[in-house]
C-alpha cells in the first residue's frame, strides 16, 4: 500500500527523542543544561530581553560574524558548514528537517512511499520561483538530483536511486533498490545538502556553480572572498505551510540585506560585537559566555547541541596504518579532561557518533574505552615505535579544534609519543588534510545527521572514507544498513557497526559541542538551533 504523507510522524531516518536532548545537555549532564536557565535559548523559545510587543519591521542591513568563511558557492560539491549557513538562506531542498530532525516538506507538498513498488512520489508546491523568476518544476528537480548524484561528495548514499522520472510538471518519481527511509533521511540531510537549482544551472556557469540560484527568502548578491558574503530579500519568495521549525515552514526575509563578515579571531568576533560592527556572533567560545551574559545591550542564544567532535586516524601511511598504535591513542585518551578544557565544561563526553537518548542509541554506543595510560604505554612499545614525529592536524576556525589538539598533544607524549600539532587555515584544512586523508592524526567536528548511516557510511566505507580504512566487512555491514528495510533491524546492524569501529579504530569519537551564538539586543526574533544553523529568516532590527 502506498502511504501519503504531509508532515510525517514516523520515519526511519527520525531521531525519535530529540526533545529529551533540548532538556537533558545530550542525555548526560542535567546539571549543565539547567544552568542558566534564564539565559539558554531553547528551540521554538525566545529569550526574554529578545521579546517585544511591537510588530516585525521590514528594512535594514543584518551583519553576522562567522569563525570561518566560504570556500565555495556549490552546495551540490560542498561539505563545509561555513558554506552552508549562509547558502542555505538562498537555496533549499525537495524536503528537509525540523527543529527536532523529524521529515518535513519544504519544496515538495506532501509524498508518497509504495515499499513494494520501491518508489517515492512526490508532489510539488506550485507558484514557486526561483531568483531568476522561472518557476520551479519537477525537469528541475530532476535535474538538481542527477546533478547530485554525479557531482556530491555524499553521492554514494543515493546508490538506491535507480532512476527518477517526471511524469508532470509538479511530479517526481524516484524508483529504488534500496530502503526509502534510508533515501528521506538522504534527501533532507544538511551536510552536503541536496539543494534544488533550476535545470542546467551549472552548465550556464561552465560547469561549477559560481553564481548559485535558488528558491529561498535571500538571494545571492556578492561574494568578496576573505571580506564578505551579502544577501538581498528575495521579493517574490513563497513559503511553506505550518509555523517556522528547523529549515521549514513559514519563513520570511524582512531584511534587507544580511552581510556575512569571516572574523576567525574570536576575540575580534566578540570586539565586532560589542563595538556593534556585526549584529550576530556565531561560535562563541564557551569562556565568553558568563560576560555575554551579563553584558546589557547583548543577548546569549545558547542551546544543547548534537555537534560531534572527533579524533581521525590516518591509515594511508605509518604510524597509523598499525592497529596497536591506534589503540594506544584511544586509551591514552581524557575525553573529560578535554571537554573541560576545549568547551569548558560546557560540551559533553561522546563515546560514539550516535546520540545518547536517541532511538539509534544502544548498548554498543555506550561501551566507550577508558582511559589507561600503563596499557597505552605497553601498546605503544609492542608496535615498534621509535619516537618518530607525529602531527595533529587541526584549525584555527573552531577554538575548540585548536585546544582539543593542543590536549591530545600532552596526553599523547605522556605515552611516550613524539607530538607536534599542526594548524592550518580553515580552507586549507577542508581542501588538505581532512579530504586527501594526508596525516597521522586529525581533530574536528561535524554537525548532527538524521540518520546513522550519513556518518558512518562516509566516514567508515572504502568507497567514501578519506583516511585510507578499507574493510570488507564494514562494508558488507554498511551496505546492509542500506537495503534493510525493517527499523528495528537497522539499528541492529548500527550496533554492529560501533562494535567493528571500537575494533579497528579508525577514528575515535570525543565530545558533544554546544551551540554558543550572541546578538544585539535590537536584534528581534533570532533563536539558536541545537542542530547548529544560525536562520535568518523572520529575524527584524529594532533600531531606535
Amino acid at each position: 500500500m502506498a502511504k501519503v504523507v504531509g508532515i510525517p510522524k514516523k520515519i526511519g531516518l527520525i531521531l525519535v527523542v530529540f526533545l529529551l536532548i533540548l532538556t537533558t545537555g545530550c542525555g548526560q549532564n542535567q546539571q549543565q543544561s539547567s544552568q542558566n536557565q534564564s539565559s539558554q535559548n531553547q528551540p521554538g523559545q525566545t529569550p526574554e530581553s529578545n521579546t517585544k510587543s511591537t510588530e516585525p519591521k521590514t528594512g535594514g542591513v543584518l551583519t553576522v560574524g562567522m569563525g570561518a568563511d566560504l570556500t565555495k558557492l556549490d552546495l551540490h560539491t560542498s561539505t563545509v558548514l561555513s558554506d552552508r549557513i549562509p547558502l542555505l538562506h538562498v537555496q533549499e531542498m525537495l524536503v528537509t528537517i525540523d527543529e527536532n530532525m523529524a521529515i518535513i516538506p519544504m519544496l515538495a507538498k506532501e509524498w508518497k512511499e509504495d515499499k513494494e513498488a520501491k518508489t517515492v512520489t512526490f508532489t510539488l508546491r506550485q507558484g514557486v520561483t526561483f531568483h531568476n523568476k522561472k518557476e520551479l518544476k519537477a525537469e528541475d528537480v530532476k535535474y538538481s538530483l542527477d546533478r547530485f548524484r554525479t557531482e556530491a561528495p555524499r553521492k554514494a548514499e543515493f546508490s538506491m536511486v535507480k532512476s527518477i522520472d517526471t511524469p508532470d510538471d509538479y511530479t517526481v518519481v524516484f524508483h529504488l533498490d534500496g530502503a526509502s527511509d534510508v533515501f528521506l533521511g538522504s534527501l533532507v540531510n544538511p551536510f552536503n545538502p541536496a539543494v534544488i537549482m533550476p535545470k542546467g544551472l551549472a552548465e550556464e556557469q561552465a560547469g561549477k556553480v559560481t553564481t548559485p540560484i535558488g528558491t529561498g527568502p535571500f538571494m545571492f548578491e556578492k561574494w568578496d572572498q576573505g571580506k564578505e558574503l551579502v544577501l538581498k530579500r528575495f521579493p517574490d519568495y513563497k513559503p511553506g505551510e505550518g509555523s517556522m521549525s528547523g529549515f521549514g515552514g513559514q519563513k520570511k526575509a524582512y531584511l534587507d540585506e544580511v552581510v556575512f563578515k569571516p572574523i576567525s579571531d574570536p576575540t575580534v568576533r566578540m570586539t565586532a560585537l560589542e563595538t556593534g560592527e556585526i549584529d550576530i556572533a556565531i561560535d562563541v567560545l564557551p569562556k565568553d559566555a558568563q560576560y555575554i551574559k551579563d553584558k546589557p545591550g547583548l543577548v546569549m542564544a545558547q542551546t544543547p547541541s548534537l555537534n560531534w567532535g572527533m579524533l581521525q586516524f590516518g591509515m594511508k601511511k605509518p604510524p597509523f596504518d598499525n592497529p596497536k598504535m591506534r589503540e594506544a591513542v584511544a586509551y591514552a585518551i581524557n575525553k573529560q579532561e578535554i571537554v573541560d578544557i576545549a568547551t569548558w565544561g560546557m560540551g559533553e563526553v561522546a563515546p560514539s557518533p550516535v546520540f545518547p537518548s536517541t532511538w539509534w542509541y544502544s548498548d554498543a554506543h555506550a561501551n566507550d574505552i577508558k582511559q589507561d595510560v600503563e596499557k597505552a604505554k605497553q601498546l605503544v612499545k609492542e608496535a615498534g615505535y621509535n619516537g618518530e614525529p607525529i602531527k595533529i592536524a587541526t584549525s584555527k576556525a573552531y577554538d575548540h579544534h585548536e585546544k582539543t589538539a593542543i590536549v591530545l598533544q600532552k596526553q599523547l607524549k605522556d605515552i611516550g609519543l613524539n607530538v607536534e600539532v599542526e594548524v592550518f587555515e580553515w580552507a586549507s584544512f577542508v581542501s588538505g588534510p581532512w579530504t586527501t586523508g594526508d596525516y597521522h592524526l586529525l581533530n574536528g567536528h561535524i554537525t548532527p545527521r538524521p540518520d546513522p548511516n550519513q556518518i558512518y557510511y562516509a566516514y567508515l566505507h572504502s568507497g567514501s572514507s578519506y583516511n585510507g580504512y578499507n574493510s570488507p566487512e564494514m562494508d558488507k555491514l554498511l551496505d546492509s544498513g542500506i537495503s534493510t528495510t525493517e527499523k528495528e533491524k537497522r539499528k541492529e546492524i548500527y550496533g554492529q557497526v560501533q562494535e567493528l569501529l571500537r575494533k579497528d579504530l579508525p577514528f575515535e569519537s570525543l565530545y558533544y559541542y554546544p551551540v554558543i551564538e550572541a546578538h544585539q539586543s535590537y536584534v528581534k526574533g533570532y533563536n539558536a538551533w541545537s542542530a547548529g544553523y544560525p536562520r535568518l529568516w523572520n529575524v527584524w532590527l529594532d533600531k531606535q
